[in-house]
């Protein structure tokens, strides 16, 4: 949901329940046993009731709702929210009974609390609250509500992207200039070591199964991603005599890791269509660090002087990819792209949320 719409309903929200508060007021000022004497009790009661609302609504709001409600610990909730409740009330009926001495010691030089009695003390806790648990429920649900909504749209947008996605992605590597290569380096490896190409050849059979069938599902492990991404990379080692022409390093541990299918192929599949000079070393260096709850992604690529290119990622676009990465971690990812003449690199961190690092 647009932050406008979310500030639009918060205020409109908030401005009602002012409303209500002086409408009450007014209620009372007609009857013959008015509780409030004056328009500045009116002032009080509005500061008083405010104070209370506001904390009560964001504790829940900004709190309860999203570290406990939404991964499921409703006890937990209930109970912390019972807990923040009756903890402002008492405080707020402390801090009125000191107000009103202090105000009755400053007019009357009178030192005594005016809600003295244990009675009223408890009257007024008890209201104050049933206020704070009633702004906490319409908090949780205002946040519930704008959650669903979000979810709904975020969940309809992904689904548009991810099949523009897929057809892309699909169109791209299916791509005969790719599969006729590593077909044709095959064949020649054949003649010299037969189990070799064989072997090569299974890489290729599995990183295919890999990019049109394991690809289907929201998220896979991270250790099943890396290991399309090894396998993708020994297939381009058979062009080149040069071991050292390709620098692979992964760090971390990737087997409890989820994440979104192909977030990594199109940089290197970019990264090895644009380097043409395959007797550099370490002309392509790749790099993956996983931490606790980061990944860090880093792809750096020799750039040919004698040969201008225009960089596409993969026939996908920048503009596509950046859209996904916003849609599938919006807000949990840094994406910086720098290119020199003679060098070009990608560096993606991605900070996963708790639900992505356990697929045990």
């Amino acid at each position: 949901m647009n932050k406008a719409i979310i500030r639009l309903l918060h205020l409109g929200y908030w401005l009602l329940y002012s409303f209500l508060v002086s409408f009450l007021f007014i209620l009372s000022q007609s009857t013959d046993q008015s509780v409030f004497a004056d328009w500045d009790d009116w002032v009080t009661m509005l500061v008083g009731t405010l104070l209370i609302g506001l904390s009560s609504f964001y504790a829940f709001y900004m709190w309860l709702v999203p570290r406990y409600l939404t991964t499921r610990r409703v006890r937990r909730f209930v109970a912390l929210g019972l807990l923040i409740s009756i903890s402002l009330a008492i405080c707020s009926t402390l801090l009125l009974s000191l107000a009103t001495t202090i105000l009755l010691y400053l007019t009357l030089h009178q030192t005594h609390f005016l809600f003295f009695q244990l009675q009223d003390q408890l009257m007024l806790t008890v209201g104050f609250s049933l206020l704070a648990i009633i702004n906490g429920l319409i908090g949780t649900a205002m946040r519930g509500a704008i959650t669903w909504y979000t979810d709904i749209h975020l969940r309809e947008r992904r689904a548009n992207q991810a099949l523009q996605t897929e057809l892309s992605w699909l169109k791209s590597q299916l791509n005969p200039h790719f599969l006729f290569n590593t077909l044709n380096n095959i064949d020649i490896l054949m003649e010299r070591d037969a189990a070799k190409a064989s072997l090569y050849l299974n890489k290729l059979s599995d990183l295919l199964r890999f990019s049109l069938y394991e690809t289907q599902a929201d998220q896979i492990p991270l250790s099943q991603e890396l290991a399309s991404i090894e396998k993708y990379v020994e297939l381009q080692r058979i062009r080149t005599p040069n071991e050292q022409y390709i620098s692979l390093q992964i760090e971390g541990q990737s087997r409890s890791v989820l994440i979104a299918p192909m977030l990594f192929m199109p940089y290197l599949e970019n990264a090895f269509k644009y380097t043409t000079n395959k007797k550099v070393t370490e002309a392509i260096r790749i790099q993956f660090r996983i931490d606790e709850a980061q990944i860090h992604f880093h792809c750096v690529n020799v750039i040919d002087p004698d040969r201008r290119v225009s960089y596409e990622y993969g026939g996908l676009g920048q503009k596509l990819l950046r859209q996904r990465l916003a849609l599938l971690y919006p807000h949990t990812h840094t994406l910086v792209i720098e290119s020199t003449d003679r060098l070009y690199s990608v560096s993606l961190t991605i900070s996963l949320p708790s639900h992505a690092l356990s697929v045990d």
